[in-house]
């Protein structure tokens, strides 16, 4: 498109921007344990830099206990490295911005806040003071502006919230009261720092949950906040108990809040920007085409590639790599303290991980990457960065490997975006996959390579079951491929992921399932956001669950099943049974070059190596093609 809108310049106030895209405040985890700006915060935020955003927004705690959640400004002492920050954004012609985002503010103040009912007046003065503060330390150290954090459910948000605030005092009751805090606080950031320092105010339009607020109430309230003197606000979405909506997963339609900040937009006479999974420039380009929002957020667009901006300007020519919504690395406080991205093995390693160019000796050598799934083509993917053309094979007829039954489940075709990047990627680089090769002996033989990258991925574990292997019982697998189960009511062995979202896919072909396992809950691993959809699903689809409970004869219609007190059922009427009880290792091709063929170097990658998720897999397939 000729001169879009989005990569248009604008203003804020007297501050041009260069574009329309905002890099959001993220809480990554990324700085020092002591609130500073680490090297690995400032890499990372120069990566976004680089690639493209016209603004980026970083949380800053004004108050609180510092830590490695966001960096503090709290005290002159963490204040030169964001002096150093904003020259290093300015260098690449962004704007760098500081969400004002308080740590628990108990946290060092020697007293234990429980709830804004709580907060006395005194409270309440220390903390729009130290809002001031905060900003006035930005604005003196070379900071471009600062943004309020009171979406979500942070004191700010709380204090709009009748979910949260229960006070009946002058700010308790009417929404007028409850937004008095706010108000209170952009009025001391313009008295300190003067009506020209630019002040955006984040907020969440709908709060999305019953008791919280909506959106014609949160309009009103912007009035209220732009009379007090904020520049910009931004809507953005949801609280904690509907946190599903504030980081919204691949479950939610793309684009989703744009209503809502047309709404606020109708109510306020300054810009508004629209976040929550706006994915692509080219929806960024219609929200604003729309005219249903003057500036866009996009944070996990850009923690999957941060040279999006870049390529969608023709600066970069390399294909997007797009966010997928998977939540698995950047929501997952499960697994991850320190955010991660399963698009982008980069995210969160920008100092460490550097994808050097490859020696001549190792230019020299033949490399053969066997298996085209995900570790494979993201080995192929750094090798090919680093100068190196690497042979890739498979013995399937397309890329992808699991990748291609992960997309089959409903609401989940976006994981197809693994494969499509990396696959693009390839092709651009004059790197062509071999499909419908073996790599066994013959092969190896053949081919000599110097070093062997076996990617070969997991396969099914079936456990020792009387009947497993009778008629009418199916691997999960192959039911996502594409095989037709018998009849209209199935059972699934196996409550994990895998089990539970073939069982949402069997019912919404309109089969009857129940699921069978051990384990307490389904899917208790996986992410809350998506989680919480995928249940909402399993529920509607009629999903029957059989919990802490053993499977231990299959003889269809019949299953003989154990319970925790010892005692035996046998439940009835199934027509198929379809196995996911977890995978294990693909070993052969590294046991073959091990025993056979020493002089070959060896390395083994992703769940050929150990059998876990994506995000393990492509992490690992980097790390080891940067070390070669």
């Amino acid at each position: 498109m000729e001169n879009p809108i989005v990569l248009s310049p604008f203003k804020i106030g007297k501050l041009e921007i260069k574009n329309r895209v905002i890099f959001p405040s993220v809480c990554t985890f990324f700085a020092g344990d002591d609130g500073s700006i680490d090297e690995q915060m400032f890499e990372f935020i120069k990566a976004r830099a680089k690639g493209g955003a016209g603004i980026l927004t970083i949380g800053g705690s004004p108050h609180g206990e510092p830590g490695c959640g966001r960096p503090a400004i709290s005290d002159d002492k963490f204040m030169p490295r964001w002096a150093e920050t904003a020259e290093m954004v300015h260098s690449y012609g962004a704007k760098l911005f500081c969400q004002l985002h308080p740590a628990k503010i108990q946290a060092g103040r020697g007293i234990d806040v429980k709830s804004v009912d709580t907060y006395d007046h005194e409270l309440i003065n220390q903390l729009v003071q130290s809002y001031a503060d905060g900003a006035k330390r930005c604005m003196d150290w070379g900071v471009d502006g600062v943004e309020i954090h009171g979406g979500h459910a942070h004191e700010v948000a709380q204090f709009m919230s009748p979910y949260y605030n229960r006070r009946t005092d002058e700010y308790g009751g009417s929404w007028q009261n409850r937004v008095r805090f706010s108000v209170e606080i952009v009025k001391a950031i313009k008295e300190k720092c003067g009506a020209d320092y630019p002040l955006i105010f984040c907020i969440s339009g709908s709060e999305m949950a019953e008791g919280g607020r909506d959106i014609d109430e949160t309009a009103l309230m912007c009035q209220e906040i732009v009379k007090a003197g904020a520049d910009v606000i931004h809507v953005s979405c949801g609280m904690p108990v509907s946190d599903q909506f504030s980081c919204a997963p691949m479950d939610v339609e793309d684009c989703f809040n744009v209503d809502n900040a047309y709404r606020v937009k109708q109510m306020v006479d300054v810009p508004v920007v629209a976040v929550d999974r706006i994915v692509t420039l080219e929806q960024a380009e219609e929200v604003l085409q729309s005219g249903k929002a003057d500036l866009v957020a996009m944070a996990r667009p850009l923690l999957a590639d941060p040279e999006l901006v870049n390529k969608y300007a023709g600066i970069n020519k390399e294909p997007y790599c797009l966010c997928l919504g998977c939540d698995q690395g950047c929501r997952d406080d499960k697994r991850y303290k320190a955010i991660r991205c399963l698009q982008n093995p980069l995210m969160g390693r920008e100092a460490t991980l550097k994808y050097t160019e490859a020696s001549d000796a190792l230019k020299a050598k033949k490399i053969l990457i066997v298996g085209a799934g995900p570790a494979g083509l993201e080995a192929a993917c750094v090798m090919v960065r680093r100068g190196l053309k690497p042979i890739i094979v498979d013995k399937a007829d397309r890329p992808g490997g699991l990748m291609g039954i992960s997309s089959v489940p409903p609401c989940k075709s976006n994981m197809n975006r693994v494969t499509e990047y990396r696959a693009e990627f390839l092709k651009q680089a004059g790197v062509e996959i071999q499909f419908g090769v073996n790599a066994d002996e013959a092969y190896l033989n053949e081919m000599k390579p110097d070093i062997v990258i076996a990617a070969t991925g997991s396969t099914p574990a079936v456990p020792p079951i009387p009947g497993i292997d009778g008629p009418g019982v199916y691997i999960a697998d192959d039911v996502l491929n594409g095989t037709e189960v018998n009849g209209t009511r199935t059972a699934v062995l196996g409550a994990g992921l895998v089990g539970a979202e073939t069982a949402e896919y069997l019912a919404s072909k309109g089969k009857k399932a129940d699921i069978f396992d051990m384990i307490e809950d389904i899917a208790p691993d996986f992410n809350k956001a998506r989680r919480w959809f995928l249940l909402k699903r399993l529920e509607e689809g009629g999903v029957a669950k059989h919990m802490k409970v053993k499977v231990k004869e299959i003889a269809l219609p019949d299953i003989k099943i154990e319970h925790e007190d010892g005692t035996v059922e046998t439940v009835t009427g199934f027509d198929s049974m379809v196995i996911a009880a977890g995978r294990k290792e693909c070993a052969g091709l590294a046991d073959l070059v091990r025993s056979k063929y020493p002089e070959m170097e060896l390395h083994v990658i992703g769940d050929a190596r150990k059998a876990d998720t994506a995000i393990e897999a492509i992490a690992d397939a980097a790390l080891m093609a940067a070390n070669l």
